[in-house]
């Protein structure tokens, strides 16, 4: 008589029965990088509908625009398309999008409202949820100088949307300093880039974090701490110059 094993899933009722095998655990890759298509900027960029174009010069490249005065543009129709393709990795949309983010807000801050406001947070979680450290850089920096726009009028407007965006930083800042950790432990050579790369990011995120607290008003530290419990105000950073900012921000470098 021959017996024949058979694979049942794991704490379940035929777990238990004679001559069966229990498959593995499938083993979810959550933190693996993704590649994501934005929904509108490729489409855009694709039909020409963009009022932009890359320049060739002889430092690199930059974006020329087709309008001289961009504050004449429709931010409230231009810049989440443009936020759309951060999720992008592939050139050109991923210059172009990051690029023409940083252009809009530099030059045109001050006609941001809320409601432009809150169309970007849903492409800037969208592009955080690819885990891709690059893209993740790109979404900080964006976050950076939308705290900085309008003179700091942006920043208190961004308090409302921390619940939305913070708490996936948290999890990709506790991810990388753990690795890090255990990296450290291991008995291999590390070299340079490969430290590097957690360290930078983790870097950036606290200077992200400043910066948000700084911009933010009286209520930023409070909605900050809620979704990263382990960040702590240091002093008051609405009284800091740049300078004393990067000073606070070196002891972050150091684990």
């Amino acid at each position: 008589m021959s017996s024949s094993c058979n694979c049942v899933p794991p704490f379940s009722n035929q777990s238990r029965q004679r001559y069966s095998i229990v498959c593995p655990l499938i083993r979810l890759k959550i933190f693996n990088k993704r590649s994501y298509r934005s929904e509108m900027f490729r489409l855009f960029y694709e039909r020409g509908d963009l009022p932009c174009a890359i320049e060739h010069i002889a430092k690199g490249q930059k974006l020329k625009w087709f309008i001289d005065n961009l504050e004449m543009l429709n931010l409230d129709y231009y810049l989440p398309i443009f936020t759309d393709g951060l999720c992008e990795s592939t050139y050109p949309y991923s210059f172009i999008a990051f690029q023409g983010i940083l252009d809009l807000i530099t030059r045109a801050s001050h006609k941001i409202d809320d409601e432009t406001l809150a169309k970007l947070i849903r492409p800037l979680k969208h592009a955080l949820y690819t885990h891709n450290p690059i893209i993740i850089r790109r979404v900080l920096h964006v976050l950076q100088q939308l705290a900085r726009g309008n003179d700091g009028a942006l920043g208190i407007i961004l308090v409302s949307n921390f619940n939305q965006l913070l708490p996936i930083i948290n999890i990709i800042k506790e991810r990388n300093q753990s690795k890090y950790r255990r990296k450290q432990t291991e008995c291999h050579l590390i070299d340079d880039f490969e430290r590097n790369t957690e360290i930078d990011l983790v870097r950036l995120i606290d200077e992200t974090l400043l910066v948000l607290e700084e911009f933010g008003g009286q209520d930023a530290f409070i909605n900050i701490k809620y979704s990263i419990p382990t960040y702590e105000q240091q002093i008051d950073v609405k009284q800091l110059s740049s300078a004393q900012m990067n000073t606070i921000v070196q002891p972050f470098m150091k684990f």
